[in-house]
C-alpha cells in the first residue's frame, strides 16, 4: 500500500491547500443555520426594535456572502483536488508501466496481458476515487460532524441526543454492508479480467474461430462471463446504495422527532425557540451528511482493498532487473546449454527437454523445427527472460574487449541487463513504433550517425524503399508500422538489430516474410558484416539454415539432431522430412 500512495508526496502542498479550502467551505456551511435562526428569532419573532426589514435584509445579505464564500472555496478545493488526482493517476500509471517492463515473462504470464489492462484502467480508477475522496473530506467530514454536534448542543442538549442516537445506526449499517460485499467486488473484478481476456482472444483468433465454426461457443463464453460479472456488480452496488435510503429514513425520522420534542419543550417554557429548532434540524442535515459520507467510505473499503491487492501484485513483483546489478561485462560469444530443460508453470510437459548445445565464439548456427518445437522458448532463455528449470545456461564472459580472455559463467548469476547488452536480436513479430525510421533504428544505438543508419538499411536490403520516401530517414511509421508491408517491417527490424554492436546476434524467424531472393541477399550481407560474431538463426525454413556452420534440430522440445546440412540429411529423419517438404525435390 505504501508503494501505491507514495506518489502523493509531490502533491502534499496542493492537498493541504485543498483541505484548507474545503475546511473554509465547511465553516461557512456551519454558520448558515445560526444566521437563519437569528432571522427567525430576532427578525421575524424578535423584539420590536429588531423586528424590522433592514435587520432581515442585513442578515440575508450576510447569509448570501457566506454562501458565496462557501461556493468559491468548494469550487477552488475541487479544482485543486482534480489536479492532484490527475497528476497522481499519471504518476501511478507511469510507475506501473515501468514496473511491468521489469517483470519476468513468468510474472506477466501469471497475471495476464488482459488483466494488466483492467488493472491499469479499472483498479487505478478505483484507487484515484478514494484519493479524491480523501483530499476533499479528510478534514471536512470530522469538522462538519464535530462542529455540527457542538453547535447543536449549544442550542439544546436534549434534542442533540437524538442525533447521537442516529450516528451509531448509520455507522453500524455501513460496517455491516462492507463485510458482505468484499467477496462480490473480488469476483466481479476477476470476471472483468476474464471478460477482457475472452474478448481479446476472440478478436485475435477470429479467423480460426470462423474456420472451425466456433463462433457460437466463443459468444457463449463471453456471455457467461459477462453475466457473472454483471450479477456480482449489481449485488455489490445494490448493497452499497442501501446506505442512501437508510440514511434518508434516519434523517427524516430524526427531524420529525426533533420537531415533536421541540414543540413539547417550547410549550413547557424551556427557552427553546422556533429558530433553535430550525437550526437543530439543519445541523442534523449537516451531521448526518458527514455520517453518510463516512458510511459510504466504509462500504467502499472492500472495493479499495481489492484494487490495492490487484495493483500490489504488480508493484510487489520481484522482476529479474532488480535482482542483480549490471556490471558492464563483455561476452566473447561462446554459449553452452548444458542439458537444459524448461517447463512452463502449470504445464505437465516440458517445453524444452535435455537440450545440450555448445556454440563456439564467432560461429554461425541455426536452430530449426516446426511450430511448438521449443524454438521461441530457447530464444527467451538466451535473452534472460526466463531461467532454465533444469541444467545450466552459460555465457563466455571476458573483459571489456571482444577478444579478451573469458570464462564460462552461469546465466543465473548474471544481470539480465548484462546479458541483453551483449545480445542483439531481430524477432519474427517485428515491433516497430510510431515515429520516424531514424528513431526506431536508434533504439538499438542512440548515438548512431545517419551514415550508420543508411549502412544498416543497405545491409537489410531496405535502403531503396526509404530513399523513395520524400522524408528519407524522417519517414514516419504509423503505430505498429501499419503503413509498410510485412517484409519491409522485418527488414527494418533486421537493420535495427545489426546496428547494435554486440558479440551475439539472434535472428528469431526474422526472415519469414522475405522472399527467397531477398533473404539470400540479406544473409550474404549479414555474413560479411557479422563475420567473427556469434550468429544464431532460429527458423522453420531450410533455406535459412542450410548454409550455417552447424544446424540443430528441435522436435517437441527435444534436440533430435545436430551437424551440417549434409550430415543431417543422412543422419536426421526429421530434418530430411523438413527439407523434402519445403524443396519438393530429391536429395542429391
Amino acid at each position: 500500500m505504501r508503494k501505491l500512495f507514495c506518489y502523493l508526496k509531490p502533491y502534499r502542498g496542493k492537498i493541504a491547500l485543498a483541505t484548507l479550502l474545503m475546511a473554509i467551505s465547511a465553516v461557512c456551511d456551519l454558520l448558515l443555520p445560526t444566521l437563519m435562526s437569528n432571522v427567525l428569532d430576532k427578525g421575524v419573532y424578535g423584539a420590536a426594535e429588531t423586528n424590522t426589514f433592514p435587520y432581515i435584509l442585513k442578515t440575508a445579505g450576510l447569509m448570501l456572502a457566506t454562501s458565496l464564500v462557501s461556493l468559491a472555496s468548494v469550487a477552488g478545493g475541487y479544482w485543486v483536488v482534480y489536479h492532484v488526482v490527475a497528476g497522481y493517476t499519471m504518476d501511478l500509471r507511469s510507475a506501473l508501466f515501468r514496473k511491468v517492463h521489469t517483470m519476468t515473462l513468468s510474472e506477466v504470464g501469471r497475471i495476464g496481458t488482459s488483466n494488466l489492462v483492467t488493472r491499469f484502467s479499472h483498479d487505478v480508477g478505483t484507487l484515484t476515487w478514494i484519493i479524491s475522496s480523501l483530499c476533499g473530506s479528510i478534514l471536512i467530514i470530522p469538522l462538519m460532524f464535530l462542529g455540527g454536534v457542538f453547535l447543536c448542543m449549544r442550542k439544546d442538549v436534549t434534542l442533540s441526543l437524538v442525533i447521537l442516537c442516529a450516528v451509531p445506526l448509520l455507522i453500524g449499517a455501513g460496517m455491516l454492508m462492507s463485510k458482505k460485499i468484499e467477496h462480490l467486488w473480488d469476483v466481479a473484478d476477476d470476471y472483468c479480467d476474464k471478460q477482457n481476456d475472452l474478448v481479446r482472444e476472440r478478436l485475435r483468433g477470429v479467423r480460426v474461430i470462423r474456420a472451425f465454426n466456433r463462433e457460437q461457443n466463443a459468444h457463449e463464453r463471453v456471455t457467461d462471463s459477462t453475466k457473472i460479472m454483471a450479477e456480482h456488480l449489481i449485488r455489490a452496488n445494490v448493497r452499497m446504495e442501501i446506505i442512501d435510503p437508510a440514511a434518508a429514513f434516519v434523517l427524516n425520522a430524526a427531524a420529525l422527532l426533533i420537531v415533536y420534542l421541540g414543540g413539547i419543550r417550547m410549550e413547557r417554557g424551556s427557552g427553546l425557540t422556533a429558530g433553535d429548532v430550525f437550526a437543530i434540524i439543519q445541523y442534523i442535515n449537516i451531521i448526518l451528511g458527514a455520517i453518510i459520507a463516512i458510511s459510504y467510505d466504509i462500504v467502499m473499503l472492500p472495493h479499495i482493498r481489492v484494487a490495492i491487492k490487484r495493483l500490489g501484485q504488480i508493484t510487489e513483483s520481484t522482476g529479474l532487473e532488480e535482482a542483480r546489478t549490471a556490471e558492464g561485462r563483455r561476452f566473447s560469444g561462446a554459449i553452452d546449454l548444458d542439458h537444459v530443460s524448461f517447463t512452463y508453470p502449470g504445464s505437465a510437459l516440458p517445453a524444452l527437454s535435455d537440450v545440450d548445445i555448445h556454440i563456439r565464439a564467432g560461429e554461425w548456427v541455426s536452430v530449426i523445427g516446426g511450430t511448438g518445437s521449443g524454438k521461441t522458448t530457447l530464444a527467451e532463455l538466451l535473452l534472460a527472460f526466463r531461467q532454465p528449470t533444469e541444467g545450466k545456461l552459460r555465457f563466455a564472459v571476458g573483459g571489456g574487449a571482444l577478444d579478451a580472455p573469458s570464462e564460462m559463467q552461469d546465466a543465473a548469476a548474471l544481470s539480465p541487463k548484462d546479458v541483453r547488452n551483449n545480445i542483439s536480436c531481430a524477432l519474427q513479430k517485428s515491433m516497430l513504433y510510431a515515429g520516424t525510421v531514424a528513431e526506431n533504428l536508434r533504439m538499438a544505438k542512440p548515438d548512431a550517425t545517419d551514415e550508420e543508419l543508411w549502412a544498416a538499411l543497405e545491409l537489410a536490403q531496405v535502403a531503396d524503399f526509404i530513399r523513395e520516401q520524400p522524408e528519407g530517414l524522417s519517414f514516419k511509421l504509423e503505430p505498429a508500422a501499419t503503413n509498410v508491408s510485412g517484409g519491409q517491417k522485418q527488414r527494418l527490424a533486421i537493420a535495427r538489430g545489426i546496428l547494435k554492436d554486440a558479440p551475439i546476434y539472434i535472428f528469431d524467424d526474422s526472415f519469414s516474410a522475405l522472399d527467397f531472393i531477398t533473404e539470400a541477399r540479406v544473409r550474404k550481407a549479414l555474413n560479411e558484416k557479422l563475420a567473427g560474431r556469434t550468429r544464431i538463426v532460429i527458423t522453420q525454413r531450410v533455406v535459412s539454415a542450410m548454409h550455417s556452420d552447424r544446424i540443430f534440430v528441435l522436435s517437441d522440445g527435444a534436440l533430435v539432431g545436430g551437424g551440417t546440412h549434409a550430415e543431417l540429411l543422412k543422419s536426421c529423419s526429421i530434418y530430411r522430412e523438413i527439407y523434402l517438404s519445403q524443396t519438393g525435390g530429391e536429395i542429391a
